[in-house]
């Protein structure tokens, strides 16, 4: 197994907790909801066998600090990617995305393509692409919700999402580095209203040397975030792949993503 190494870097208004292992093209990973590095554990050491993998704490979650002085936007998440990847590396990197990660991904190719080579965006909550008033309803609902209740919020937004099926044989997500019932309330009061405003439209990313590649998981394909991925390939190149897993496949099938990543970045 490749040796883990650890460290932070200062950005706006932040301290990112990072962590990088392998050797090889940089290859950044960017989770989804309230994870942090240790979910996609498993996935890093699967790819660090061909890459340097790159994994981190977004501002404000788990080991990664924020203060309450910078607003926390897409645009700001980009920028701490960039300054991340800027602090790691001098190429640039491919980037694995999910979920708000994938989101934050896509706005790291708008923003800063000189930093992004390939971008696979598994997911991406993007009212922007797909907009169905049904979902921004029940969203609505979510972020009423989380006022008062976080744990009330997180569970409304399972209950709206499709069956996530089961996770591959010896899946085994690492467990929360920080306090989950913190990173739920920085998750609500900041994340979760930061991805309903991104504005990003597809026609942003055809006008940057970046490859796109939108990936949806195959256990749940009725779900809005899976076509949210087919809408974005289809106004771009018209690529989408399927991958195993739901919709955080990353941290449920580290194998079968791992596999899917290779493929990809091979074409």
């Amino acid at each position: 197994m490749s040796e883990v190494r650890s460290g932070t870097v200062d950005v706006r208004g932040a301290q990112l907790y990072h962590e990088v292992c392998g050797q090889g093209d940089p290859l950044l990973l960017i989770q989804g909801g309230i994870s942090d590095a240790a979910a996609t554990a498993q996935l890093a050491a699967e790819l660090a066998e061909q890459y340097q993998v790159i994994s981190y704490d977004r501002r404000g979650i788990s080991r990664s600090t924020a203060s309450g002085d910078v607003p926390v936007t897409m645009t700001q998440h980009a920028e701490d990617a960039a300054r991340l990847l800027e602090a790691c590396t001098d190429r640039p990197a491919r980037v694995l995305g999910s979920s708000i990660g994938a989101v934050i991904a896509l706005h790291l190719a708008a923003e800063h393509p000189g930093r992004v080579a390939t971008v696979i965006a598994h997911e991406p909550p993007l009212s922007s692409v797909l907009r169905e008033p049904d979902r921004e309803a029940e969203l609505d609902t979510v972020a009423e919700l989380a006022r008062t209740d976080v744990r009330g919020a997180i569970r409304h937004m399972v209950a709206i999402s499709a069956h996530q099926g089961e996770p591959e044989e010896g899946a085994r997500p690492g467990k929360p580095a920080g306090d989950p019932n913190a990173n739920l309330e920085f998750f609500f009061a900041h994340d979760f209203p930061a991805v309903r405003a991104s504005a990003l439209r597809a026609e942003q990313l055809a006008a940057v040397p970046v490859t796109v590649r939108p990936t949806g998981g195959s256990q749940g394909v009725s779900r809005w975030e899976y076509r949210c991925a087919q809408q974005l390939a289809k106004e771009l190149d018209g690529t989408f792949t399927e991958i195993p897993g739901g919709h955080m496949a990353p941290s449920s099938h580290p194998r079968g993503t791992a596999e899917a990543v290779r493929r990809l970045l091979a074409e």
